[in-house]
């Protein structure tokens, strides 16, 4: 699908699917466009696509680049997959001839969000590097709201793994602790990814003066936001460590209870091995009291341990 939006009264206006005229577009905004699409823009455009293979590619050469098809930036959006779990897609920006092509396979929150903003924000330059550095703005700020929130579920987590009490809820923490340090993984590489992708863009463009500025305003908010979020990613590991430690403090007191009833038994056990021994000569054999009095002996083999291990407080 192809969304094209031109300029109207220093406003984004999404053009009409029955006449879309792509030469009068400042942003060509498209969603897993197909094979014809492609062929489209080509022809009528001239500019050919990257594949969503490309997209993956990690390596700053292939993310940051211009070529004669115009000045080319990869960039990771956040988002959450079908189970609202944490995570990322690659968006590819390409500016050329004054006008801004976006190619992603997927829906997007910052998207959808800057388009309802554009029906009423006025644009102050009204060219593709200011429709390009709003789209960062409102992924900044979409991410901003992502640690606000990661902050306010660890705040709620820390109360009950610090409880120590191991039962339902502990088990759900745990569980919701460990999506909370993906989320705050992937926000941590989506802002230092776009933080490369803005750098290349100052470096590499002569921006007007208040894209400029906006450009460094975006560094100044990830450079805020990194610090920030670093600090819940240790919180995590924090919860997660403290978590561990309860764990294994249960299991020992476990293993300990299971160490000390055997001591306990063992002296019982040895008396009982010993009379239970079928040799023909033995002093107690045929004593009357040779029953109660191993019996006896046990049970004392059994209370000894026990008493000596209440009163070191082992028990």
């Amino acid at each position: 699908m192809i969304n094209a939006f031109a300029i109207n009264d220093a406003r984004l206006t999404r053009l009409d699917d029955e006449n879309k005229n792509l030469n009068s577009a400042i942003w060509l905004d498209l969603l897993e466009p197909t094979g014809e699409e492609r062929e489209m823009l080509q022809e009528g455009l001239g500019q050919s696509l990257a594949s969503f293979l490309e997209l993956e590619d990690i390596e700053a050469s292939a993310r940051f680049f211009e070529d004669e098809d115009g000045l080319h930036l990869h960039s990771f959006f956040y988002c959450e997959d079908e189970q609202n779990f944490a995570d990322l897609a690659s968006v590819a920006f390409t500016i050329r001839d004054g006008r801004l092509f976006t190619l992603r396979d997927r829906e997007l929150p910052a998207f959808r969000l800057y388009r309802m903003r554009s029906r009423s924000q006025r644009l102050l330059e009204c060219n593709a590097y200011e429709v390009l550095l709003d789209l960062f703005e409102t992924k900044i700020e979409q991410l901003a709201d992502v640690i606000e929130n990661v902050y306010a579920d660890l705040e709620e987590l820390s109360r009950v793994i610090l409880n120590g009490t191991q039962d339902e809820a502990f088990n759900e923490a745990l569980s919701t602790l460990t999506e909370q340090e993906d989320t705050s993984s992937k926000v941590r590489l989506c802002l230092m990814d776009t933080q490369r992708a803005l750098g290349f863009l100052v470096r590499k463009t002569r921006l007007p003066a208040n894209q400029l500025e906006q450009a460094r305003e975006i560094l100044r908010d990830i450079e805020s936001l990194q610090p920030h979020n670093e600090s819940l990613f240790q919180k995590v590991n924090f919860l997660m460590q403290a978590a561990m430690g309860y764990i294994n403090i249960e299991q020992n007191k476990i293993m300990k209870f299971f160490s000390v009833v055997s001591v306990m038994f063992l002296p019982a056990t040895l008396v009982a091995s010993t009379y239970g021994m079928n040799f023909e000569f033995m002093p107690e054999l045929h004593f009357k009291y040779g029953y109660p009095m191993a019996i006896g002996l046990m049970i004392a083999a059994a209370l000894t341990p026990y008493i000596y291990f209440k009163r070191k407080g082992w028990l």
